[in-house]
């Protein structure tokens, strides 16, 4: 029953999302979202509303890659926390792959977003706080939890699917069949309190120590990681150090959440992982550590493609006008956390 709530509390959720988008494209004029895109605007910056798209966007795709590239050791991981035995063959390494990429790229885009708006709310209110101080610090972590639970949350019937195809070996439409006959929609928000314990921790761990480890990386390699041309790969690298470390000291939490969306009594999948809490932790580590490099390489990669995209685009739309200069570049200094 409590998952029947959960739906419609993310259904109302995204219903107010979208009238309330569509409320402002009606205040901004003819045109709607293309607005934004109108040769009108030529000489301006782009709009801070517009880089929260990239950002968006980016993250999916930078989630999609990363989960599909890693999902093999997704496979391992799942498989190692249930309790049952590994694939016998290449195919069953792909089974859930799906899924689990349409999941992971949704849950980081919507993270960064999210992570993104709070802590700028947080900027507005740092007149409250010293800056550097333990009220600043847990805001800011607390901040960073719920971006991260609350992009769980939404992806939590992604990820029961593909656990559940990756434990019993089935396609995705069997997968959803099965499990609603198990216990209805509900059923397919199992394990979202952990979930949401276990991803908020992990998330807030992870984002608030991320720019702390690219300083120190810049400061030990000035000349590559220091460097613009080292975006990229002070991205992979601070992402799967974090990753991978918070990923370990969240295993336990995760054991419970994979074991009951696989179908093992709440309390019982509780003792089974408190019994061993690092069961399956090596993949898990190895994966989430991939997965979190990856994210935060190609994040750079994707949101610069989007950049030089919508610039041309906008060049193009403008070439048509005889005023207005040309849109200005976006450059960011840091990753936009």
């Amino acid at each position: 029953m409590s998952g029947m709530y959960v739906l419609g509390g993310i259904i109302a959720v995204l219903v107010f999302l979208v009238l309330r988008n569509n409320l402002r494209h009606k205040r901004a004029g003819e045109g709607g979202f293309f607005r934004s895109f109108s040769p009108w605007e030529e000489g301006k910056d782009i709009k801070p509303s517009v880089k929260q798209q990239f950002m968006f966007w980016g993250g999916v795709m930078a989630g999609i890659s990363s989960a599909a590239i890693t999902h093999q050791l997704d496979v391992m991981k799942t498989c190692r926390q249930v309790g049952v035995p590994l694939p016998d063959s290449f195919h069953g390494y792909l089974v859930g792959c799906v899924m689990g990429s349409v999941a992971q790229g949704a849950r980081f885009g919507v993270t960064l977003v999210l992570n993104s708006t709070l802590q700028k709310k947080l900027d507005s209110w740092e007149k409250s706080f010293k800056k550097g101080s333990c009220s600043q610090i847990v805001v800011a972590f607390c901040f960073s939890m719920l971006a991260g639970g609350i992009g769980e949350m939404m992806t939590n019937p992604l990820g029961v699917i593909k656990n559940y195809q990756i434990a019993n070996n089935l396609g995705i439409v069997a997968s959803a069949q099965a499990l609603y006959e198990l216990g209805g929609i509900g059923r397919f928000f199992n394990g979202i309190g952990f979930g949401v314990f276990r991803k908020s921790a992990a998330n807030g761990i992870m984002l608030q120590t991320i720019g702390h480890v690219k300083t120190a990386l810049k400061k030990a390699s000035p000349d590559w990681l220091g460097k613009d041309s080292g975006k990229a790969a002070l991205g992979f690298i601070s992402g799967s150090l974090t990753g991978a470390f918070a990923e370990v000291m969240t295993n336990h939490p995760d054991q419970v959440k994979t074991m009951t969306q696989t179908g093992v009594p709440m309390m019982e999948a509780l003792v089974i992982a408190t019994k061993n809490p690092f069961r399956g932790a090596l993949w898990a580590g190895i994966r989430k550590g991939a997965i979190r490099g990856i994210n935060w390489g190609c994040l750079e990669i994707f949101m610069a493609m989007i950049e030089n995209s919508y610039r041309k685009f906008r060049k193009l739309a403008a070439s048509t006008t005889k005023t207005g200069e040309r849109v200005s570049e976006f450059t960011r200094e840091t990753t936009p956390m």
